[in-house]
């Protein structure tokens, strides 16, 4: 049946109330099977959605504390979509010490084009929950004739557009009315096909760029940065398809970093990884080990769209197996917890409409907020500012303006917890002119925040990307390419400046790709190497591989400094001599992090000799700015006073 909204609200608070019950109080299992059996499949979703969004609590965590293991997982069958729950099921079969072959058998064997559902769907859940392909999974674990069957099974299932062409190659002007829906499905279904094709195309081109001595930079940036990130996902499946027994490297993204050094492999890497892939990954990292970084979560939380948010959300449970706001609630605390909980649930509007009334009646709201003693309400402004679109939010700003004469981020700046300042400034731009700001902001002072650069724009889709540098334009005046010529180097110059300026060419095949003109290899110098990093390869054939770096003595008459990690070129750097003695020197062009340079070594002092008993002379002028501030400051009072009593 279809889903009914009103019964699903029903049964949420049903389900709350029996799950809520204390220890001593009947659990009644009946009830909830009946409850979750009402209606379709999609309305259990909704159930599900329902209760985390009125409950701050996911269903499935507020099940398992009430139910046996064996019940909890054919209500896990109930909640989730069947394709998930067979993908969870093979997943579960192959985690730890052995596999279960016998549910593997059960569920591939029973999966072809025709279930429901089908195999392309179960194989589809399975590798955007678990970040891999289940024929790569089934490699992992298993062996002999069953997984040759079973990788069989799975090829034979792979293209459903097979005998298509016959049907779609029809003149659409004679085509019946009622066979118009079909075709376009069959025409879907081809495009999709193509699609795969052109990945598989592009997947051999990247092999033959990286493919021998040297690397085609040009081409493969032009064919990297002319895709998008969907698309860059297909070439990175087809990749791993055509190498898997054929060479030791079988990932894109691997191949990719051994071709690549410095910031220009960091932001390769950014760039093949899919933006749900690049948030995961960021929401862990602020997530994992010691404590949470509360502003890393809540900042990827507001500067991201309440779709992206989502599709985050949904790619971390998958990996997982675990609702992302029970982490959260585990994890944060206070205002910070609040913010993060509201911007989880993607409700945020993002409609372009303004409603002037609002604006003016919520700039009174947080300016009676803020004007009490102490800090301000933090609820107010997560209440106000958290579900504006970024339109209202604008005008919200300009009301404020306009009826106090400040402006409102200075009344965010009153906010107590700092964390919360930051956050409550970006909710008040559009996510393309914020991280245009980001972009420019690391552009300011000595050096340049590279790391920036790779994560905004390496983790921006192609059309994201392109909207950062409309929005820089629009803001600073400037061309986002210029600045990136000005700032960054070498290669990782190159992609970055293709990436904000190249069309998606299989969107526009008929636009020019024209690339930046070829950079000096010795520009990329300064780019820094990270722990993980993996080592370049050696080469296996003349010419001769390239001799292990010896350590080289300082010139006489110099010293050596290395460079420290969150330093560059043009950084000043205060280091102390062999003599002695402390002194300012500048990173020079081309050397970065962990990287020494030599530095002459300063005159030595003349030391004056003194009769025995009296004072040194007086220092210089010049010799002034060395003395210790306090002495100083000690030495005038003396004086003052000396003065003061001789008067």
């Amino acid at each position: 049946g279809d889903v009914n909204e009103e019964r699903a609200t029903r049964h949420v608070e049903k389900l709350h109330k029996e799950c809520s019950k204390g220890y001593l109080q009947s659990f009644k299992e009946d009830k909830v099977v009946d409850w979750l059996l009402s209606g379709p499949p999609a309305e259990n979703e909704l159930i599900a959605q329902i209760y985390e969004k009125h409950h701050d609590k996911s269903l499935k965590s507020a099940l398992e504390a009430k139910c046996g293991k064996k019940f909890f997982l054919a209500l896990s069958a109930l909640l989730l979509p069947p394709e998930e729950f067979l993908a969870m099921r093979m997943e579960q079969a192959m985690k730890g010490w052995g596999t279960d072959s016998n549910v593997l058998v059960r569920i591939l064997g029973g999966l072809d084009h025709a279930s429901k559902p089908s195999m392309r769907q179960v194989r589809d859940a399975y590798q955007r929950k678990y970040t891999r392909t289940l024929k790569d999974a089934l490699r992992s674990e298993l062996s002999g004739n069953f997984l040759k069957a079973s990788i069989a099974w799975i090829d034979a299932l792979d293209d459903p557009s097979q005998h298509l062409e016959v049907v779609t190659n029809v003149d659409v002007a004679t085509t019946a009315d009622g066979d118009l829906d079909q075709l376009i499905d069959d025409l879907l279904t081809e495009h999709e096909s193509v699609d795969k094709m052109m990945a598989a195309v592009d997947a051999q081109e990247v092999y033959s760029c990286c493919h021998g001595w040297g690397t085609s930079d040009g081409k493969l940036i032009a064919l990297l940065c002319s895709r998008s990130k969907p698309h860059l996902q297909k070439i990175a499946e087809a990749y791993y398809t055509q190498r898997d027994g054929q060479s030791k490297t079988t990932s894109l993204l691997a191949r990719l970093r051994k071709e690549t050094s410095g910031w220009y492999r960091t932001f390769v890497t950014y760039l093949v990884e899919s933006p749900e892939d690049a948030d995961v990954r960021a929401l862990d990292a602020a997530m994992d080990g010691l404590g949470a970084d509360a502003v890393g979560l809540i900042e990827f939380l507001v500067g991201r769209s309440n779709a992206r948010v989502r599709a985050a959300k949904e790619k971390w449970e998958g990996k997982h197996d675990a609702p992302l706001v029970d982490r959260i609630r585990s994890e944060l605390h206070g205002s910070n917890q609040t913010l993060a909980l509201e911007l989880l649930k993607g409700e945020r509007d993002e409609s372009s409409t303004v409603d002037s009334h609002k604006a003016k009646k919520q700039a009174e709201q947080l300016h009676k907020a803020a004007s009490g003693w102490g800090s301000a309400d933090d609820g107010t402004f997560i209440q106000v500012l958290a579900k504006n679109s970024p339109a209202q939010n604008k005008a919200t700003r300009d009301a404020y303006e306009k009826k106090y004469n400040k402006s409102l981020e200075s009344l965010t700046a009153k906010v107590g917890n700092k964390n919360m300042q930051k956050c409550l400034q970006a909710l008040l731009l559009d996510p393309a002119d914020y991280y245009a700001m980001r972009i420019r902001q690391s552009f300011v002072g000595l050096g340049t925040s590279d790391k920036v650069v790779c994560r905004v724009l390496g983790g921006s889709d192609k059309p994201d990307a392109l909207a950062i540098a409309a929005a820089y334009k629009r803001k600073y005046g400037t061309v986002l390419k210029d600045g990136i010529q000005k700032e960054c180097s070498g290669k990782y110059k190159r992609v970055a400046q293709a990436w904000v300026t190249l069309p998606d060419a299989l969107e526009d095949p008929e636009a020019p790709i024209e690339l930046p003109d070829e950079i000096d290899e010795e520009e990329d110098k300064e780019q820094p190497s990270s722990s993980d990093d993996e080592p370049e390869p050696a080469p296996a054939a003349p010419p001769p591989p390239a001799a292990v770096p010896v350590y080289q003595p300082p010139p006489p008459g110099t010293f050596q400094v290395v460079v420290p990690s969150n330093a560059g070129p043009g950084s000043q750097l205060i280091v102390r001599a062999p003599t002695g003695q402390q002194m300012t020197v500048i990173v020079p062009q081309g050397v970065g992090p962990g990287m020494p340079f030599a530095v002459p070594m300063p005159a030595a002092p003349v030391a004056q000799a003194q009769p025995v008993g009296q004072p040194p002379p007086d220092k210089k002028k010049d010799d002034d700015d060395d003395e210790d501030p306090m002495k100083q400051l000690l030495a005038m009072g003396k004086k003052f006073m000396a003065t003061y009593n001789k008067k």
